[in-house]
């Protein structure tokens, strides 16, 4: 099973179950305040006729006059949700108090107090609240909310809770996937520097033995960068120490952008005091020369100098012909040049060591940009002296 699948296989379910955990709590918390709320609303209805109701010797005859209904048809018209309002008499039938007509009614027994019977299929199979007070004499008040709007939230809450979990998946998908990515980024970037290494033929390395190389080269990294500003800023009178600060300054990292290209060079710690870069952008793509002018550490970091501002100085188009001067004028030991297209061509160059090599590292790791492939280069290839990497855009 892949790495990726793994990491979606581990985030997926916990996703799904924290959605669904606060989806269910979601659910019932709102349906429980809606239905709290119909079964107020239907009660207070009932108990507000039973109450006046009590007050007369005879409830139902009371109610019943055209005056009181009058008054009842012009009270209940703004509850909102209201389908029966009546009162009941065992022997008797049923007293409509609204103007809606009354179909279905019920003959409960007269109740202690008042209370809501609970949810109930209604006229045209649409589901109701009942709630019924006592109004003395033997008088039942039976009240009938619609509980449509219970099931139109429940509803409204299950295509949420779907919606949510949906989400959820493909949020754990989408996050796994990101995981995976920089995950398996670095086991291949740590297969690339294994092999680079010299990884003998059929070892095999376990995750533990992976990380652990993986923390060793992120030492090595903080260890270089470390050093680097040591040499900046020591105000030491060691000619070495003075020497190599000079270097760093006259001979910078370089990451520039030549037409679709981007080029970067890293000068190692580890360079010779006379090592120097030439690069070149050009139209159809880009130069570089990385040498090494040989003397006496100080003369020979001077004469790098100088031949730099030898080859600049002139006619960029006569740059291999000052190069190729330069050479016989300031001794250069060694030298290498290459120069690569803007068309999707790749410059891979070390002063020192096997470019072969580094190109095969390179070509593994195909998301990493000149500048991270440089600092990895400058690790592998330790006495390399100078790294450049040229890559299209």
């Amino acid at each position: 099973m892949s790495v990726r699948m793994i990491i979606i296989l581990l985030a997926l379910p916990l996703f799904l179950m924290l959605a669904a955990v606060n989806s269910l709590l979601l659910y019932r918390e709102q349906s429980k305040d809606v239905n709290a709320g119909l079964r107020g609303q239907a009660l207070a209805a009932a108990v507000t006729v039973a109450e006046f109701a009590k007050s007369s010797q005879d409830p139902l005859a009371e109610l019943a006059q055209p005056h009181r209904l009058a008054a009842l048809h012009g009270g209940t018209r703004n509850i909102t949700g209201l389908e029966a309002l009546y009162v009941v008499r065992a022997g008797q039938p049923p007293l409509n108090l609204i103007e809606k007509p009354l179909i279905g009614a019920l003959s409960p027994p007269t109740p202690t107090s008042a209370k809501v019977l609970g949810t109930r299929e209604g006229p045209g199979g649409r589901p109701i609240i009942t709630a019924i007070a006592p109004a003395g004499e033997g008088t039942t008040v039976v009240a009938d909310i619609d509980a449509q709007p219970l099931v139109q939230r429940t509803g409204h809450l299950k295509r949420l809770t779907i919606g949510l979990v949906s989400g959820s998946a493909a949020l754990a998908i989408l996050l796994g996937l990101l995981a995976a990515r920089r995950v398996i980024l670095e086991f291949r970037r740590t297969r690339a520097i294994i092999d680079a290494r010299g990884r003998q033929a059929g070892e095999q390395l376990r995750i533990q033995e992976i990380r652990d190389l993986a923390d060793a080269v992120h030492l090595i990294q903080a260890s270089i960068a470390s050093e680097l500003q040591r040499l900046d800023a020591s105000g030491t009178s060691d000619a070495a120490v003075g020497i190599a600060s000079v270097r760093y300054r006259a001979f910078p990292d370089l990451a520039i952008s030549a037409g679709t290209l981007r080029l970067s060079i890293r000068v190692l710690p580890t360079a010779p005091p006379g090592s120097f870069y030439v690069a070149q952008p050009r139209e159809a793509g880009c130069f570089v020369a990385l040498g090494e002018v040989d003397g006496e550490p100080a003369e020979a970091l001077a004469g790098a100098m100088a031949l730099r501002r030898f080859v600049e100085a002139d006619d960029p188009d006569r740059l291999d012909e000052r190069l190729a001067a330069a050479s016989r004028l300031f001794g250069v030991s060694r030298m290498v040049t290459q120069s690569v297209s803007a068309d999707g061509g790749k410059l891979v160059l070390l002063l020192n060591g096997n470019s072969r090599a580094a190109l095969d590292y390179v070509e593994r790791l195909p998301e990493l940009g000149p500048e991270e492939l440089t600092h990895d280069l400058a690790m592998l290839f330790i006495d390399a002296g100078i790294v450049a990497v040229a890559l299209p855009a």
